[in-house]
């Protein structure tokens, strides 16, 4: 299993729309399908420095940071875009324009990967960067990653804590845990969890079940994000596998928002 504890961007800022109509609720929904879409940007760069459970468990620290800095690189696209420099048991990424697995594209920015065996066989991977950007997305981590894997499947378990910017522009702070599961063959991820949003004394949950994105797709359908606002009303995204996602609130209202994916 991945257990990842983040500090992170991630994005909602319009907290106090939740009970002032249809748009502000439009918002509210948009503000809650991007925050889990920076998460899953997010996890899949932390999970893709992690994956060194291939290695023996006799591996040491130092052995495990240069099995990454050597396969990192070769994992992203185009050739050259990461430069891999070890120090130790420690690894410096410089991503320039890059193109990776589970959706990841055009990531630029500087990561720094202190790596140790955990307990459990898996492999402990400290993750630091600041101003990190992902998919039109800003973002900080501050993760520790403890990972293991089945077959092609992987399982992270996040708590996250953050600050930053979505693709839509929209800035917040984030505190909560997730569940993210992904699959190397078909380079599909699948978020489930929850996290407190906020900016400044207002605060909101978001939880989101089955959020499901392959490479190069929207989210699949089935998936769902329940946003609970200060105000007390709830909104419910509900996701069909196209470009839009259905919105509902509470109090009756419903609509349809764009997502920024590719279809």
């Amino acid at each position: 299993m991945f257990k990842i504890s983040i500090s992170r961007a991630v994005v909602l800022s319009s907290l106090a729309l939740a009970a002032c109509g249809g748009g502000g609720d439009g918002d509210l929904a948009e503000d809650a399908d991007e925050s889990v879409s920076v998460a899953s940007n997010e996890s899949a760069l932390t999970a893709e420095i992690a994956d060194e459970v291939a290695q023996p468990t006799s591996a040491t620290a130092a052995q495990l940071a240069a099995a990454s800095a050597t396969r990192v690189p070769t994992h992203f696209t185009p050739s050259g875009c990461v430069v891999a420099t070890q120090d130790g048991a420690k690894v410096t990424y410089v991503l320039t324009n890059c193109t990776g697995r589970y959706g990841l594209v055009t990531v630029s920015g500087t990561v720094v990967a202190n790596y140790s065996r955990a307990g459990n066989g898996g492999v402990e991977v400290l993750i630091t960067s600041s101003g990190l950007k992902a998919n039109k997305a800003t973002f900080d981590v501050n993760a520790t990653v403890v990972a293991t894997q089945a077959g092609t499947t992987k399982t992270a378990v996040v708590t996250t804590k953050a600050d930053g910017t979505g693709p839509r522009g929209v800035s917040l702070t984030r505190d909560g845990a997730y569940t993210l599961t992904f699959d190397t063959a078909s380079e599909c991820l699948t978020v489930n969890g929850s996290w407190q949003t906020g900016v400044g004394a207002r605060s909101s949950t978001t939880t989101v079940a089955n959020y499901r994105k392959c490479k190069g797709t929207c989210p699949a359908s089935g998936g769902t994000i329940v946003h609970d606002t200060p105000r007390g009303a709830v909104v419910t995204v509900l996701y069909d596998g196209d470009a839009t996602a259905a919105w509902s609130t509470s109090g009756g209202r419903s609509g349809s928002i764009d997502l920024i994916c590719s279809k």
